[in-house]
C-alpha cells in the first residue's frame, strides 16, 4: 500500500530505508523506526537494486478528473461579473444553489452548493455584500468634477488662502443599529429600545482644514428632536465663518437645507468672505464627513440603546468631543473617501 505524503516525502523515506540497510540495520529495524511494515522495506530495497535511484521515485497519484474543463470553468466565472436577472433570477443575487442550477442547466453537471463554496474560494471569490449605487449617480459628471472642478477649488483656495469646509448632516434614531454580539448558542441577548413617540437628534458636522493645511479640525452641532433646515444651517455656518480665519470655502450636497433665502443672505453678509461649491449628486463617497457618520453610528454607538433622546444626544456629543483632538481618526476619514486629497497634509 503507498505511504502517506507527498511524493518528495515518500522518495525521502524510501531513500532513508535504503540507506540506513546498506548501513547494517535490519529490515525489521528500519521498519520499526519509519512506522512501515518490513515488507515495504524489502520491496524498497529490490527496487533500488534493480533500478538505482529512479526505483525510489514516488510518482504523483492522478487524481480525479475535474467536472468543468478549463473553458467551461471560465464561462461560469465570467456569469458572477453579470447580472443573475440576465440569467432569467429574480433578483442580482449570485448564490451556490443559484450558481449550481445555472451550471446544470447549461452543461448538464452537478455541484452540491456546498463543494460549489469551496470551489469558488479556491479560485478566488467570496461571498460580500454588494455597494448601493443610486441609479441617479452619473459616473461620467462624477469625473469630470474630479478632473476639472476638484482641481479649481483647490487651486482657489491655495491662491486666496481660504478654509476648506467639508459638511453634512445625519440623525440618529432611538432603534438601535445593531452588530452581533457574543451569546449562548440559540440564545441572542435582546436589545430594548424606545419605540414610541418617535425621537430622534439631529447633527451636523464640519471637517475643515486652515489654510496652511497642516492640521485638521471638526465642528459640530446637535438638536434633539428637532432638524436642520435651511436657518439652522446658515446659523451653524455663520459661526463657522466667523471664527474661521480668512476666506471659506464650503463643499457639501445639494440638499434643501443647502439652499434658500436664508444661505443666499449668509453669503451677502460675509461680502466674499464665503464661497459654496456643490458635490456631484449622490456622491456620499466623495463626502469625508459621511465616514464620520460611519464610524459614530456603526462604531461608536452600535448596540446602544437610550432611554429617550436626551441620553442619545449626551452619548453623541461624547463621542464626537473625544474625537475632536484625533488626528489619525479625522484623517481617517478623508482616506476612506474617494476625495484624492494629498496625504501629506493629512499626515
Amino acid at each position: 500500500m503507498r505511504g502517506v505524503g507527498s511524493p518528495a516525502v515518500l522518495e525521502y523515506r524510501r531513500s532513508l530505508a535504503v540507506q540506513r540497510v546498506v548501513e547494517g540495520y535490519s529490515t525489521q529495524a528500519v521498519a520499526d523506526f519509519l512506522g512501515v511494515d518490513s515488507s515495504n522495506v524489502r520491496r524498497w530495497l529490490a527496487s533500488y537494486r534493480r533500478h538505482g535511484g529512479h526505483g525510489l521515485v514516488a510518482q504523483p497519484i492522478p487524481g480525479r478528473s475535474p467536472k468543468l474543463n478549463s473553458t467551461q470553468e471560465k464561462i461560469v466565472l465570467r456569469w458572477l461579473t453579470d447580472s443573475p436577472t440576465e440569467y432569467g433570477f429574480p433578483t442580482d443575487l449570485w448564490s451556490t444553489p443559484r450558481l449550481g442550477r445555472l451550471i446544470e442547466q447549461e452543461f448538464g453537471i452537478h455541484f452540491h452548493h456546498h463543494y460549489l463554496s469551496s470551489w469558488l474560494r479556491r479560485r478566488g471569490y467570496t461571498p460580500q455584500r454588494p455597494r448601493r449605487m443610486p441609479h441617479e449617480q452619473d459616473c461620467d459628471v462624477i469625473a469630470r468634477w474630479l478632473a476639472k472642478d476638484w482641481p479649481r477649488i483647490k487651486m482657489k483656495a491655495h491662491r486666496h488662502s481660504a478654509c476648506l469646509l467639508f459638511m453634512d448632516e445625519s440623525g440618529l434614531l432611538m432603534t438601535p443599529l445593531l452588530r452581533r454580539s457574543w451569546a449562548l448558542r440559540g440564545h441572542p441577548s435582546e436589545s430594548k429600545y424606545k419605540a414610541r413617540p418617535r425621537e430622534k437628534v439631529s447633527v451636523a458636522a464640519a471637517l475643515w482644514l486652515p489654510p496652511h493645511r497642516d492640521r485638521l479640525h471638526l465642528a459640530y452641532q446637535t438638536l434633539v428632536n428637532g432638524y436642520f433646515n435651511s436657518v439652522k444651517i446658515a446659523e451653524f455656518l455663520d459661526g463657522a465663518v466667523q471664527g474661521l480665519p480668512g476666506p471659506v470655502i464650503v463643499i457639501w450636497d445639494g440638499g434643501t437645507m443647502h439652499k434658500g433665502d436664508p444661505i443666499r443672505t449668509l453669503m451677502e453678509e460675509s461680502k466674499g468672505r464665503l464661497t459654496i461649491e456643490l458635490l456631484p449628486a449622490y456622491t456620499p463617497e466623495l463626502m469625508p464627513v459621511e465616514f464620520l457618520w460611519r464610524w459614530l453610528k456603526y462604531g461608536r454607538l452600535c448596540n446602544f440603546a437610550p432611554w429617550d433622546a436626551r441620553q442619545l444626544n449626551t452619548a453623541i456629543l461624547r463621542e464626537l468631543e473625544e474625537s475632536r483632538d484625533n488626528e489619525g481618526l479625522l484623517s481617517s476619514f478623508f482616506h476612506q473617501s474617494d476625495l484624492p486629497l494629498s496625504r501629506a497634509l493629512l499626515t
